[in-house]
This record gives C-alpha cells, sequence and structure tokens, in this order.
C-alpha cells in the first residue's frame, strides 16, 4: 500500500461522530457576517455520492470535514470571500490532481457568501491492473518483478518512465492500484531461479525469465499499450517460457590499484538490470553468473578520489556462455569553455573568464534513446580572479549542446575545433578530451512581440520560436493572461513561431509530429537589434 493510500484510509476511516473540523475552528470577531459552505461529492463516472472524503478548505488555517452517506459535507461559520478547496480519498483521484499532472499547477476556488449555491466535487476512481503469471506448465512465478512503464513528453521528446511496479506473490499474482487515465505498457521480469537443465556442454545452466513485455514481446518497441480510463480493472495473464540464462566472463583493464570498479548491465530498452556478478581487483576477472538471451550494454565504471570517473561500455549479444569479454577503462573528458561577449557599442571583445564573470550557463544534454535525458553543467574550476568554466567528467557518446545566456546576450556562435555546435552535436571519443568549447555572445539581439488571439475567452498560451540552427532548442515563453508575449534578446536571423495551448503536450523535436502545425507557423526574419511584432492564433494541441 502507497504512503498516499495510508494515510487517506486513516482519514477516511475515522469514526462517523467526529466533528466536521478535524482542526480548530477559526471565530470570526463579533459584528462581521458569517456564512455556510456546503456542498457535496460524487463519483464523477457514475454520479453515486462518496462517503468518507476528506474535504479541506485553507481560511486563516486549514479546516477539514469528512462526507457522510450521502456524500455531503458542510463548513460552517465562515467569512465571506473565497478558498482553496480540495478532496481527496483512496481509491480515488481529484480533478485537480489530474488536470495538474496535464496541464500544470490548478486547485479549486469555492466562493463563500450569501445564497452560495452548494459545491459539487468530483473524485475520479482510480484505475487497477491485475492478473497472474504462470510457467508454461501453469505453476505460479513467485517473486517475478512486474513494471508499468508510461511514455511521456520531455523538453520535446517522447521518453519512457518508469511507473509503478512490484512482484508477484506466492500464487503467481499481482496488483497494481492508484492509476491515473493514460496508457501503460507492462514488463515481466528479468528473473532466474536455482533450477538447473544440462546445457549443450554438459554444464548445468541456471533456468531463467527474460523481461517479456505484454502481450509477448521482448523489446519496448513492440508492447502493446493498455489504456486505463477511469475506474476500468484490466487483467493481464501471462504465461512464460524459462529460458537458459547464461555466463558473461572477461577482464577489465585500465583502473589503478585498489580502485573499486562497478558493472552494471542494461537491457535493450535502457533498464538497469539486477545482476549477481563478481570482480577480483588482482587479476582483473568479472563473472556475471546468469544473463538470459537478448541484446544488452555492458557498463564499467571505476570512480577516482579526485572524482573523475574510467568508464567503457560495451554491446553485447546474449544467446550462449560468453567469455573472454575484454573491457578498457579509459578516463572522462574535462572540457575547457572559453566565452567572449562582443559589445555592439564598442565594439570591443571581453574574454569573460579573466574577469571572473560567466555570461552564460553551458549543458550537455546525452539523449539515451527511448529514455530520459542526462544534463551535465558546466562547473567554475580555478580560483576566484582567475577560475574558468569547465564541463568535467564527461563520458563518450554524442551530446547536444545547450547555452543559457544569462543577461541581455545571445549566443553569435559556439564551436568546438571545426564542430559548429549551433548545428551539430559534441562528439565525445572514448579517453581523448574534445577541443575546448568557444562561445562567443553578442549585446545587439532582435525582439519579438505580439499577441495570441483565441475563440476561447479564457485560455493558456505558450509561444514556442525555433531557430534557424539545428540543435538549437525552441525559445519558449508563455503569455499573459491577455495573450500578450515578449522575447527579448533574440539571436537575428530566420525563425518559425507557433503558439500552443498545451506545450507539454507536442512532440516539437520530432520533424514528422510539426509537419501537421506548418500551416499554423508564421516566419519572421529578424535583424540585429530590431523590434518587430507579429499575431498568433491558438494551437490547440491534438487538434
Amino acid at each position: 500500500m502507497s504512503l498516499r493510500t495510508l494515510l487517506l484510509s486513516l482519514l477516511a476511516a475515522a469514526p462517523s461522530a467526529i466533528p466536521p473540523f478535524a482542526f480548530p475552528q477559526y471565530v470570526m470577531p463579533s459584528g462581521q457576517d458569517k456564512y455556510s459552505l456546503a456542498g457535496r461529492v460524487v463519483n464523477s463516472l457514475t454520479g453515486e455520492p462518496v462517503r468518507g472524503a476528506l474535504v479541506q478548505i485553507y481560511m486563516r488555517g486549514q479546516f477539514s470535514a469528512f462526507t457522510g452517506t450521502d456524500g455531503k459535507f458542510q463548513f460552517d461559520r465562515l467569512p465571506g470571500g473565497q478558498t482553496p478547496i480540495t478532496v481527496r480519498k483512496p481509491g480515488f483521484f481529484s480533478e485537480d490532481e489530474l488536470e495538474n499532472r496535464s496541464h500544470g499547477f490548478n486547485r479549486r476556488v469555492a466562493a463563500i457568501g450569501p445564497e452560495t449555491p452548494p459545491e459539487v466535487l468530483k473524485l475520479v476512481p482510480e484505475g487497477v491492473i491485475y492478473g497472474r503469471i504462470t510457467a508454461d506448465d501453469g505453476e505460479p512465478i513467485e517473486n517475478l518483478p512486474i513494471q508499468l512503464v508510461v511514455q511521456r513528453i520531455e523538453n520535446g521528446r517522447k521518453v519512457w518512465q518508469d511507473g509503478p511496479g512490484g512482484v508477484t506473490d506466492e500464487d503467481g499474482a499481482f496488483r497494481v492500484a492508484e492509476l491515473q487515465p493514460g496508457n501503460y505498457y507492462f514488463s515481466a521480469g528479468p528473473s532466474w531461479n536455482s533450477e538447473t537443465i544440462a546445457s549443450r556442454a554438459s554444464r548445468p545452466a541456471a533456468l531463467g525469465f527474460p523481461v517479456v513485455y505484454y502481450p509477448a514481446g521482448s523489446d519496448i518497441s513492440s508492447a502493446s499499450p493498455i489504456s486505463i480510463v477511469p475506474g476500468r480493472q484490466a487483467e493481464i495473464n501471462l504465461a512464460l517460457s524459462p529460458q537458459p540464462c547464461h555466463r558473461v566472463s572477461g577482464t577489465i583493464t585500465g583502473y589503478a590499484p585498489g580502485q573499486y570498479t562497478n558493472l552494471q548491465l542494461f537491457n535493450s530498452a535502457g533498464k538497469l538490470m539486477s545482476m549477481s556478478e563478481s570482480f577480483d581487483p588482482a587479476t582483473g576477472a568479472f563473472r556475471i553468473a546468469c544473463v538470459p538471451r537478448g541484446a544488452y550494454t555492458l557498463m564499467a565504471n571505476a570512480p577516482d578520489p579526485q572524482r573523475h570517473s574510467l568508464t567503457a561500455t560495451l554491446p553485447l549479444t546474449v544467446n550462449a556462455d560468453l567469455s573472454g569479454v575484454h573491457i578498457i577503462l579509459l578516463p572522462n573528458a574535462n572540457i575547457p569553455i572559453r566565452m567572449r561577449v562582443i559589445s555592439s557599442k564598442t565594439g570591443s571583445q571581453q574574454f569573460t573568464q579573466q574577469e571572473n564573470y560567466f555570461p552564460a550557463h553551458v549543458q550537455l544534454v546525452l539523449h539515451n534513446p527511448g529514455m530520459f535525458e542526462f544534463r551535465y553543467g558546466s562547473q567554475q574550476v580555478g580560483e576566484r580572479g582567475a577560475a574558468s568554466l569547465e564541463l568535467q567528467n564527461i563520458a563518450s557518446g554524442a551530446y547536444g549542446v545547450e547555452i543559457v545566456p544569462n543577461g541581455p546576450l545571445y549566443v553569435q556562435s559556439a564551436t568546438s575545433g571545426t564542430t559548429n555546435l549551433l548545428e551539430s552535436d559534441l562528439t565525445v571519443p572514448a579517453g581523448v578530451s574534445p577541443q575546448p568549447i568557444e562561445i562567443t555572445l553578442r549585446d545587439d539581439g532582435a525582439s519579438l512581440s505580439g499577441m495570441v488571439s483565441s475563440d476561447n475567452p479564457t485560455f493558456n498560451a505558450t509561444v514556442l520560436a525555433f531557430s534557424e540552427h539545428l540543435s538549437v532548442p525552441p525559445i519558449i515563453q508563455s503569455t499573459q493572461s491577455s495573450g500578450a508575449f515578449q522575447l527579448p534578446f533574440l539571436p537575428p536571423g530566420e525563425y518559425k513561431i507557433l503558439a500552443v495551448d498545451h506545450p507539454e503536450l507536442l512532440e516539437y523535436r520530432n520533424p514528422e509530429v510539426m509537419r501537421q502545425y506548418l500551416s499554423e507557423v508564421r516566419e519572421v526574419s529578424l535583424s540585429p537589434g530590431q523590434t518587430a511584432k507579429i499575431e498568433l492564433d491558438l494551437v490547440k494541441v491534438g487538434e
């Protein structure tokens, strides 16, 4: 049971004889009008009253009441005005909770005064996924990990994120509750046990269950979504065939005597696998006892006392025992950053690290395919007065470079050797530090302002400004309540401008997705120091 369910269960189970307020009541000074706030809590799916729901308001303190068998609640002796009002009950979600997950923070407000109509608060029933997992002979599989995975949009990209999970019980059964509406992907495994079978080499080999994605795939890309709507209980039953799991062994070199070395194994979906391994630092020999068949990435890491790491990454395809695997640890890279600012007034160039001032923050973004992003921020090194910026302890890979100016500046150029970082990723080779990142900033940026209009009198809008540079993420700015917006300090160049209602639902890094919005895009060309205005129509994402 989750902490949320436990706490709310204790509150909801309180005897009905308790007074309406669980907290001390605020008493109004004499001579002022006092009012009541009444209402009813109902199931959004059936319209039936919900008993034992916890209703809370916030007026110079927090006041609480539980609903009765008819779903009704009432607060008395309240001053006139407005108050936030919330409702909770185990097995349900409030409409505010669901709205906040999708569209940002929001809280319902109730009015208090003469002849105020009763409030109707709706609770959305939870979804549940349950079932049973057995071996192909019908025997239940106990202690098998199960996991729900959800797909989200993060910084304009679709990524996989872990949802709730657990393990099967002695009957092979599982149950995952408190699910909000949405699409979920289900995985079972991996796991292995002490049973053995004879391998082709006449040696005993352990039996294991590799990861299986519902309904029967070995990769998340072949999984089918399970759609959860309010109140739905979806049953998932699987019969799995045990497979031999294999030994992986080899040697690790490159670490210093006594240096700790860590091994990690990731499956094809980028998920960390639980495994039993041994490592002998005297000889460098390692052995992983049991790996089910499949494609993996083996990573080795050895941190040193200066917090710099030695790392190595090796792809593995396992369909039999593997021996003789050789891992060479190489040092991670430290990448210096050099910045200069060109003043439009004097034309002078200032090398900022000499002034101990850094006009921009730099991040490297590693796009792990299908999984979330890893971000590495620049660090200040050196003594005050002679400090500089550096990206530290960067493992090999391809990284996007994001530069955020501090103040009224824009990035004119960013390079590493011959690589234009506004158009291409930064490649960090294994064991080799790339050339320093050279950044030039200017102070003669352009400014774009305008209005967003909609047929809905009350709307939220966000403006996205896409630069002509391929590797530069869009500039994102929320509008005022009137629809007005302003984008200052823009780099001169060509832009595509779009206003949307829910940017968190827009896969704006995907060219295929963005093609459907081309007819709604406004194009604008900006020169240094220019001030321009445009009018935009609000685009509803997904419509």
